[in-house]
């Protein structure tokens, strides 16, 4: 029986200022523009999609992003980013 590796990535961001309300991950290969990926909202905590996670914690002011099963087509430039543009209960 062949055991199988699995890959898993994890990409850090760190933000400063309070008061954002909406947090976005985006990926960019290389000469094509930047695309949309992933997003949370300031009232949650984590956000899954597909192999993707996003993970919020407010009290250290750091968003993450998780790939459960890396593949080579992730290979990319990661792009984190964070907005005011969202209201508690507008955001799924």
């Amino acid at each position: 029986q062949e055991q199988v590796k699995q890959k898993v990535s994890f990409l850090n961001c760190s933000y400063e200022k309070a008061g954002f309300d909406y947090f976005l991950w985006h990926w960019q290969y290389p000469g094509k523009g930047p695309a949309f990926l992933i997003a949370i909202c300031s009232v949650m905590n984590e956000m899954q999609d597909g192999s993707f996670t996003v993970s919020l914690n407010k009290s250290d002011k750091q968003l993450s992003l998780h790939i459960a099963t890396s593949q080579p087509r992730d290979s990319a430039t990661y792009i984190c980013a964070a907005s005011a543009g969202c209201s508690p209960g507008t955001c799924s």
